[in-house]
């Protein structure tokens, strides 16, 4: 989209995800300030309950039982128009008891060819320590985490765009996660053992088209459809293939809803195995390396006041969402029964916004 002068906005949500075993659930707050009518700053913050019973936990880091953790998200931003040019940033602080990351984000987006075409570059780099809270003697251990990424908008026509996004992404030191073991031919459990580099591409195709609304039923756009492709490869042999189709629609001025289909496809890293021989340097159990496919269904509904100002609050929202996940693992299984794995998820959110 075309750069748009900043807004003063606030907007408190409060989000729930309940699957595989593992529930998470708590608020998310932002609030953007606007200075001078081409600066702006921005704050926020999230907290993560977080309670889990996952697979993983069942049969191999806590010996059968569920933990609860709580993991807390902080960032400050800003931005700052010049002529047809953004230039954004903001700093990202997220701690739990196992897991500390520090991010920075610096973003330029430039318009060209009176607003038709919109260019976008980003880079963030991470700063992550990592820890357990099953093995004290474990220590701490770090990752380093960047993202490269250039994105191009072009209109089409004034109902029609098109865009195209490119992203490399770095991974530098501790990978894996503490709490995992690769199962031996042997029948024995021994720890993952990962390379310590991992590098990935992505690339993504997005298209969207508005439809206009009859005239006799007071113009502007009736509805939207999305369609969007993304591939990605990175050097652990991990190929992924995910496709989306949107469609919003306005009910009235103040009423829409959205509905989405997605799908996910991937095949497995190099050095996973469900079980592996004992020979092999690199050992990885952890089903998001495994082969597997998902899909994914959700609705979305939002609702704006008709009083354009209520006190301090001016065009107040109230949105809600609710998506349906469901993974199937094709060389994964449990190794309680050895049947193949699969698991479904239901995700739940609640918002309420306003400009002020």
């Amino acid at each position: 989209m075309a750069i748009d002068p900043p807004e003063d906005e606030a907007f408190l949500s409060y989000n729930y995800f309940d699957g595989g075993g593992i529930s998470v659930h708590g608020p998310a707050v932002i609030l953007k300030k606007a200075m001078k009518g081409r600066m702006s700053i921005e704050a926020g913050g999230r907290m993560d309950i977080v309670s889990s019973a996952s697979i993983d936990v069942l049969t191999q880091a806590s010996k059968g039982e569920a933990f609860t953790d709580e993991r807390t998200e902080v960032y400050l931003g800003g931005s700052r128009i010049w002529g047809d040019t953004l230039f954004s940033a903001n700093y990202t602080v997220s701690d739990e008891s196992d897991y500390t990351s520090n991010t920075l984000m610096l973003a330029l987006t430039h318009d060209f060819f009176e607003r038709n075409v919109s260019v976008n570059l980003r880079v963030a780099r991470s700063t992550d320590d990592v820890s357990s809270n099953a093995d004290p003697a474990f220590g701490e251990a770090g990752l380093k985490r960047t993202a490269y990424s250039l994105g191009l908008t072009q209109s089409l026509s004034p109902r029609w765009l098109a865009q195209l996004n490119y992203e490399v992404t770095a991974d530098d030191g501790y990978i894996n996660s503490p709490y995992r073991n690769a199962l031996l031919e042997s029948t024995a459990w021994v720890p993952e053992v990962y390379p310590n580099a991992r590098t990935g591409q992505a690339w993504v195709l997005r298209s969207t088209h508005g439809f206009l609304r009859d005239l006799q039923a007071g113009g502007g756009l009736r509805g939207s459809v999305q369609l969007s492709y993304r591939y990605y490869r990175d050097t652990f042999d991990v190929q992924s293939h995910t496709g989306k189709l949107f469609y919003q629609h306005r009910l009235s001025p103040n009423r829409s809803f959205g509905i989405f289909y997605r799908y996910y496809q991937q095949t497995a890293a190099s050095f996973y195995g469900d079980v592996l021989p004992a020979s092999q340097l690199f050992k990885a159990r952890d089903k998001e390396l495994s082969t597997f496919s998902s899909h994914g269904v959700g609705l979305s509904f939002k609702f704006e006041s008709r009083e354009k100002k209520w006190g301090w609050f001016e065009r107040p929202y109230f949105k809600m969402g609710y998506n349906f996940l469901m993974f199937d693992y094709d060389d994964f299984s449990d190794p309680r029964t050895g049947q193949l794995y699969s698991w479904e998820a239901n995700v739940f959110q609640i918002s309420l916004g306003s400009r002020y």
